[in-house]
């Protein structure tokens, strides 16, 4: 078995330790909820994220909270509608390693079901959040590294996560990650 660690060449039965990366996110006060529609709940939901990623990657990454914004490898914020369609990733080095800061666009999914408003919004803190992982966009749509540049349905794509759903809560118990997705976080570190 050939195992791939960060900043080791390959190795024979390697056991790596995981990546590990500090995390900070945005809340969403009054004026923060005024300016992007994030609402309070949005936080929990882009923790949910972080948490499926490290969940599934087997070992190959942890996260922990950041003291400070500033020392975060992975810094999260909520965006208005200026910027790219569902979220954006931008890469940055935080003390000496590289790092990403995460715009996640809330308002993109107005309306009156809750449930595909907050699937939409987690679903797009994976997404970016995979990103700041290492990982890249797939052509496959059941990939939540899809990306719609290939012409996916995309009222479909958040759709099918949606079924799962009964409760807010079951947020949490379906990753949204595909096999693939799976199998490249924990090769990726």
């Amino acid at each position: 078995m050939i195992v791939r660690c960060v900043g080791a060449c390959l190795l024979f039965a390697a056991v790596c330790p995981a990546e590990e990366y500090s995390y900070w996110i945005d809340a969403c006060p009054p004026e923060a909820a005024k300016a992007t529609t994030c609402e309070a709940g949005d936080v929990e939901l882009a923790r949910w994220a972080l948490e499926a990623w490290q969940r599934e990657s087997n070992g190959a990454v942890t996260f922990h909270k950041s003291a400070s914004e500033e020392h975060a490898r992975i810094r999260l914020s909520w965006a208005n509608g200026t910027s790219s369609l569902y979220g954006e990733t931008q890469s940055v080095m935080v003390d000496g390693k590289p790092g990403s800061v995460i715009f996640v666009l809330p308002s993109i999914a107005p309306g009156a079901d809750r449930l595909m408003r907050d699937a939409v919004v987690y679903l797009t803190c994976l997404h970016e959040s995979g990103h700041a992982l290492g990982l890249r966009h797939t052509a496959a749509f059941a990939d939540i590294m899809y990306s719609f540049q290939y012409g996916g349905d995309i009222p479909a794509y958040f759709q099918r996560y949606r079924q799962l759903l009964k409760t807010r809560a079951d947020i949490k118990e379906h990753s949204g990650i595909s096999d693939a997705d799976r199998a490249a976080i924990r090769g990726s570190k």
